[in-house]
């Protein structure tokens, strides 16, 4: 049987980046589901919705592929009061209305000097929104972009918990995700035009508290974060291997920490309530390391981390009891 080979995303890859704004620098171990996912959405042009539960490392997902890709790294969270049209561009009447009443007119009241880029179309324009942003009197928005990549290369989008918004907003990206691209009406623009610019890859990620509308589903690939849970264990230490080595704390604690982490699991899920994941194994990892006198080696460090953890994981791994 022949073997499929990728293109740029290999499982296995343990993909370094740096930090972004609020994004802290890491490494990401790639797994071959998130490899094949990532190499269909850039053979597609399709965007990826990635599921899961928190603390799965959805979100670091978009920004290993773009640190993997070489591309720039653009970021917009969702939250409850995002509005979709805030993702195309933020439009402010008042500070018109503010501007005419102080004695502006003509041209300078037109209302293309109130339009602010949003965060889409920065990433299907990019041109297009840096002349916009220089033309827009009263700039109300900038995305974070990483230092590190080029746009010659391209972008990779990351759109953050989108379930945490109302439907209205998901259904307001089907034009843009389907087409690539969307009109501007006041500019008589179309953005997503610019020949020269790499279409950029969008992941979307969203921890499934909402459901989120069929005809945006139908628009994007799916890809679920799961690990089933007879070896929850040996995935959060494969890739707490990737984050902390053996010298700051042994695989005897790294098993420990998961067979806590599994227990509280357990029981969070008896009761309903979130379950701990691989963000607060790292967490309580990194505790661990960080307040372990680098005196101690060797069986000394153990046992002494081995009491520490006792001492503290309730704090990372009870949250939920």
């Amino acid at each position: 049987m022949t073997i499929p080979t990728l293109k740029t995303f290999h499982p296995g890859d343990i993909i370094d980046f740096k930090t972004c704004g609020s994004w802290q620098g890491g490494n990401y171990l790639l797994d071959k589901p998130s490899a094949f996912a990532l190499e269909m959405a850039l053979a597609t042009r399709r965007p990826l919705l990635v599921k899961g539960e928190p603390g799965m490392g959805k979100s670091y997902l978009a920004r290993a592929a773009a640190a993997k890709l070489e591309r720039k790294f653009v970021a917009e969270v969702i939250n409850i009061n995002t509005e979709g049209q805030d993702l195309l561009w933020r439009y402010d009447p008042v500070a018109r209305l503010n501007d005419a009443q102080s004695g502006g007119k003509g041209s300078g009241l037109n209302p293309a000097h109130y339009l602010n880029p949003g965060v889409l179309w920065w990433a299907f324009g990019w041109n297009s929104a840096a002349k916009q942003y220089n033309d827009c009197r009263h700039k109300v928005y900038l995305p974070q972009v990483s230092d590190d990549g080029s746009l010659d290369k391209g972008i990779v989008l990351l759109i953050d918990e989108i379930d945490k918004a109302e439907p209205s907003l998901p259904n307001s990206l089907l034009e843009v995700l389907g087409n690539g691209g969307f009109e501007v009406p006041m500019l008589g623009e179309t953005v997503g035009s610019e020949p020269q610019q790499q279409p950029p890859l969008v992941i979307i990620t969203t921890n499934d508290e909402r459901e989120l509308p069929p005809a945006f589903l139908r628009r994007c690939l799916v890809l679920s974060l799961k690990v089933e849970e007879n070896r929850f264990e040996d995935w959060l230490i494969e890739r707490a291997d990737v984050h902390i080595n053996d010298t700051q704390c042994c695989q005897a604690i790294k098993r420990y920490a998961a067979q806590e982490l599994k227990k509280d699991r357990d029981e969070a899920e008896k009761h309903g309530m979130v379950k701990a994941g691989l963000a607060e194994y790292l967490d309580l990892l990194t505790a661990l390391h960080e307040m372990t006198d680098v005196g101690l080696q060797n069986e000394a460090r153990t046992a002494y981390q081995q009491s520490l953890l006792d001492d503290i994981r309730d704090f990372v791994l009870r949250k939920a009891i």
